[in-house]
């Protein structure tokens, strides 16, 4: 990968930015700019027409203006704010926020105050952002944008309910750029208002993002693949269509089995009750008890060690058998009638109130809609909360008794109808050839997206990056430009009871620009930690942090990153049926690195299969 060091080196043509994403006729839209053009001032950048933004056929609006970042860091800055559009439904806002230039007094970086780096930030949910301090506190270029849809009180989690239309069709428009079309002007726009602005090429260019931006970060490296030289992509909902919908199945196991109502759930203090009970039963399967699991794929702590009056039961707050089972049933995850697994489950350790408490999970309802397009699923938002209104969801069972709808079938329905636009799980053939790097931490006990999607993820890319002359997995290849950490007991983009990374984004950096890779990331905290505090190292996956055998178990320096977790048994328990045949289909083997065989399925018949030893819900003899 070659860079412009001295900020005057390559800058990108009109024509090959047009080439990059569509429309083509949009993108040469953005004039070229002669070498000696006049130095533009904050000012001048939206209201001079020779600075490529006033009068472009592609901005419906534009403004810029000096502003100051929030405290505690109080900088000053050049923001530009464009809305940017190629038809009338489409109004995409995007946010720059540029580090003062020389001409507008900047000091202190590499040109001005910028230190020559640009930083995409991305959004949470359905929605965008467009705040971009942490980026220019760091005299970084930051950029954010709306997506397309609005950001308020008046749509806390975006307006991503009225994405299907009362005919029982798709918004693909706003779709669309939500998904990608936002995110993709986002990068190219932040990089062009920035070689205006200060002359000079950017030298390096981050995403920064965690769960949607998570997913727009790999999303960008997907389809983006020239544009960056360095990601990290945090608890990434990238698999939007299958973990949403996913997302339901909790709520309809306790509605299904435990005979809970239509607006409640199991009582909270049963949940918190049977969580802290597969916790003490599995703390110490790593060698360490310290209040985390290590690996929850590899607790088979059952919830019916807690019905009321089995000799283990806590005195209060026991389960009766009925909730036992839906209990299991959230852990082990959506399975067909034929007891393939869809999904994954909500891992043993991790809190339930995000998915399976009261009120039902927002996304419940809306994900329903998208998959049935179906506006009878979702619910209006209303005041800055949400209210629901509907309980269609619960039409769904497990299983389709009754002649109900199955989940399975659900879940089918989006794969078919719409997964291919939402979920983001395409190769990263272009970003590698590019030289970029990527980061994803994902919290293991991650409450409100399975961390095992971005881990099967991640043995896909294995696969497709490995040596092709070996039978298994071989991860050294993709660890060249793609890590993935693991963080036990940490919850959606940080807290819980384990250590979260420290600097993740500083390890990027230096990966980026001084080729070190990083060999662990720092962690730090967790609830679970002493009052004097603990670190952890965070290892690259699949190795796990393993106790010295000496020193405290709350310092780093008492563990080595080693090991395997990419057992036999824990991949089998995690291949997934085929996308798309979600209610009948068989197993995919392709990228996992098992096949049937080894897993226990033969031709004669299904066989003995490796899933969960507790979680024999198909009757087959779980080996």
């Amino acid at each position: 990968m070659t860079h412009s060091r001295g900020l005057m080196g390559r800058c990108l043509s009109i024509a090959a930015i047009a080439a990059i994403v569509a429309p083509v006729a949009a993108l040469l839209a953005i004039p070229g700019k002669a070498s000696a053009a006049p130095v533009p001032t904050c000012a001048t950048l939206a209201s001079d027409a020779q600075f490529g933004l006033k009068n472009n056929p592609t901005v419906k609006s534009v403004a810029s203006a000096i502003t100051t970042t929030a405290a505690p860091a109080s900088v000053s800055y050049c923001r530009v704010t464009l809305v940017y559009g190629t038809n009338p439904n489409q109004n995409i806002t995007i946010a720059v926020g540029l580090p003062l230039s020389p001409a507008d007094g900047g000091t202190g970086g590499v040109v001005g105050a910028w230190n020559g780096r640009t930083e995409g930030l991305g959004g949470g949910v359905c929605t965008g952002t467009l705040t971009v301090d942490a980026a220019v506190n760091s005299d970084y270029v930051g950029s954010g944008t709306d997506g397309g849809h609005p950001i308020g009180p008046s749509a806390p989690i975006g307006d991503c309910a009225t994405w299907v239309t009362p005919q029982g069709t798709y918004d693909i428009q706003h779709i669309e750029d939500f998904f990608r079309n936002g995110i993709k002007q986002q990068v190219l726009w932040s990089k062009e208002i920035a070689r205006t602005y200060y002359s000079n090429e950017p030298s390096y260019n981050y995403w920064n993002g965690c769960s949607t931006g998570g997913r727009q970060g790999y999303l960008l490296a997907q389809e983006l693949g020239n544009e960056l030289d360095g990601i990290l992509a945090d608890a990434p909902a990238m698999y939007w269509t299958r973990f949403a919908t996913a997302q339901a199945w909790g709520e309809i196991a306790m509605f299904d089995l435990a005979g809970e109502s239509p607006a409640g759930a199991i009582p909270a203090a049963k949940l918190a009750a049977v969580r802290q009970s597969a916790i003490a039963a599995c703390d110490a399967n790593d060698g360490v008890t310290d209040g985390v699991i290590d690996d929850p794929r590899s607790c088979k702590f059952s919830a019916k060690a807690n019905i009321c009056g089995v000799p283990a039961a806590p005195a209060a707050n026991c389960l009766t058998a009925a909730e036992a089972d839906a209990v299991d049933r959230i852990w082990d995850g959506p399975r067909n009638a034929k007891g393939e697994r869809i999904w994954f489950g909500l891992d043993r350790g991790t809190d339930f109130s995000g998915l399976d408490g009261t009120p039902v999970f927002p996304f419940v309802q809306i994900q329903f809609e998208w998959d049935e397009k179906d506006q009878s699923y979702a619910y209006p938002l209303v005041g800055p909360g949400l209210s629901p209104t509907s309980t269609k969801w619960n039409t769904v069972t497990l299983d389709g008794a009754n002649n109900s709808l199955p989940y399975a079938k659900v879940a089918q329905d989006g794969s078919r109808n719409i997964a291919d636009v939402t979920d983001t799980f395409g190769p990263l053939d272009t970003f590698r050839a590019h030289g970029g790097k990527m980061i994803t931490f994902v919290g293991a006990n991650d409450q409100l997206i399975y961390p095992r999607g971005v881990i099967n993820y991640y043995r896909q890319m294995a696969s497709r990056y490995g040596a092709r002359d070996r039978d298994d997995i071989d991860f050294t290849n993709v660890q060249r430009f793609y890590r993935l950490f693991r963080a036990p007991g940490v919850g959606h983009c940080g807290g819980g009871a384990g250590p979260s990374p420290a600097n993740p984004f500083g390890a990027l950096v230096s990966w980026v620009e001084q080729g070190v890779p990083p060999a662990t990331l720092l962690a730090s905290g967790g609830s679970a930690a002493p009052s004097t505090g603990r670190t952890r190292p965070l290892c690259p996956y699949p190795k796990t942090a393993i106790y010295n055998g000496s020193g405290s178990t709350d310092e780093a320096s008492s563990f080595h990153c080693g090991g395997n977790l990419e057992t036999r048994r824990t991949v089998c328990a995690d291949v997934l049926v085929k996308y798309k045949h979600e209610l009948h289909g068989e197993l995919d083997f392709r990228g996992t690195g098992v096949s049937p065989e080894e897993c226990g399925i033969h031709e004669s018949g299904r066989g003995d299969r490796y899933v969960d030893d507790d979680d024999d819900f198909d009757g087959d003899h779980d080996r």
